[in-house]
């Protein structure tokens, strides 16, 4: 191996180790629901109740934070699978409404332990 191979091999391993540092350190960010529409992205806190009205090209999503949970209570776009995504919890999860554009997740926290899904089962 020559110098420039050392050099890359080096480099490589060091991106690796520093992402895996990046995604699995635990974190002491506030859990928040994070919610993007077509006018950006808001933040707000998952502990407190409320009732958002995100905008997209289809009209107006109604996003509820409940009881520690989030979930898309209602939607102009046809099929509602965005309803039907039922509400999340946890850090990573997220719902979304993609003929209407609006993403819903949930950031923050220490990252909750990776459980199966259904696909898996």
């Amino acid at each position: 191996m020559k110098l420039l191979d050392w050099f890359f091999l080096a480099l490589s391993l060091a991106l690796t180790a520093g992402t895996a540092w990046a995604v699995l350190a635990p974190s002491d960010a506030p859990v928040r629901v994070e919610v993007e529409d077509s006018g950006g992205t808001s933040l707000y806190p998952l502990n407190e109740d409320r009732t958002i009205a995100a905008r997209g090209p289809l009209g107006t999503t109604t996003v509820r934070i409940l009881k520690g949970g989030v979930f898309i209570e209602d939607s102009p776009c046809t099929n509602k699978v965005c309803i039907a995504m039922g509400t999340i919890h946890t850090t990573g999860q997220f719902v979304a409404c993609l003929p209407n554009r609006i993403f819903v997740r949930i950031t923050g926290g220490a990252p909750s332990p990776e459980q199966p899904d259904a696909a898996v089962w």
